[in-house]
Parts: structure tokens; sequence; C-alpha cells
């Protein structure tokens, strides 16, 4: 017997196979991986996009892959890795998990950073959040994390003595707050 034929024998699937399912399950787990700080860190949406829509087409193909891993090699493990990943990675964007994450890796930054509400004049990452500014408007600390040209966003922080100005009510011009954490509050400024 040729040693190609017993590595085919022990394995169950020929070497290449295992290889290249590897590679797309090695793939797909960076994919998630970078998914999941994007989601922490309220990445731009341009990125999201690219990253779900790689994630998607690296998924097709290993499960593409996988089934024929299943039926012609019955590779179980190597074969069902993907959807596995995929499944996790569903079941955290599902329940928040990086949002949450990231805003709980980040808070105590956010925190020490609204005593002082200085901006730094440059983009900064305080936390997971690429901060592109910092102001104090409407008697809190506004850190704002992302934005476009016409709104921005991002986490407001109110002293015990002050709330933000009737939050969550609608407004067509200016900042509208929710209450998020305690005294943190996002907003979107449309002003």
């Amino acid at each position: 017997m040729s040693s190609a034929g017993r590595v085919r024998a022990r394995s169950g699937a020929p070497r290449w196979f295992v290889v290249w399912m590897s590679f797309l399950t090695c793939v797909v787990a960076l994919l998630c991986v970078a998914l999941c700080w994007e989601l922490a860190s309220l990445g731009d949406q341009f990125t999201k996009v690219l990253l779900w829509v790689g994630l998607s087409v690296v998924s097709v193909v290993a499960l593409f892959f996988g089934l024929i891993g299943l039926v012609r090699y019955h590779t179980i493990q190597v074969s069902l890795a993907v959807p596995l990943l995929i499944i996790a990675l569903a079941a955290l964007v599902w329940f928040e998990a990086p949002q949450d994450a990231g805003w709980h890796v980040s808070r105590g930054i956010l925190e020490d950073q609204s005593i002082d509400c200085v901006n730094p004049g440059r983009h900064t990452r305080l936390g997971v959040y690429a901060v592109t500014a910092v102001t104090v408007r409407d008697g809190g600390c506004l850190f704002y994390v992302q934005g476009t040209s016409e709104n921005s966003e991002g986490f407001a922080y109110f002293p015990p003595e002050s709330a933000p100005p009737s939050p969550g009510a609608p407004v067509e011009r200016g900042v509208e707050y929710w209450q998020y954490d305690g005294r943190w509050y996002r907003f979107v400024d449309s002003s």
C-alpha cells in the first residue's frame, strides 16, 4: 500500500481535503473575529458589509466542500467546523454580545475621560471605540464615535446633577438622546 493510501485510510479523507477545509475554517474564524470587532467597536458600515459578504462567500464554499466531505469521506469534525462557527457567530450577534463586550471594556475609560471632557484634537481610541470628537453639550460630555456627513452618533455621560434635555424625544435638527446604561446615554446629532 502506498503512503498516500495509508494517509487516506487513517484519516478517512485525502490530505488535500483536510488541508483545504482547515484553511477555509481558519478564514471563516478570522472573518468572524473581524466582524465581532467591527460590531463591538461600532465600526463603519462599509467594512461591516464587506466582512458579511466575505463571510458569506467563504462560508458557502466551505459548506459545499463540507457536504462533499460528509458524503464522500465521512469527515464529521472537519465538515462541521464552519457551520458551528457560523451558528456561534449568529448567537453572538443575536444576543448583541460583541456590542455589550465593547461597552463593558470601554465604559471605565470613557468615564475617566468624561471628568475633564477634553477634545483630544484628533481621532483617538478610547477602549474599543474610535472617538472622532469629545465635546461638552447640554450639560453632559459627548463622545462622537462614528458619523457621516449628515448624522453623528456616540455616547453621552451626564453627571447626577444634570440630565439631557427631553431624552428620547424626536428632533428634526439637534441632538436626540436615549437612555443607555445608568448615567450614560446614546445620542444622534443631526445638527
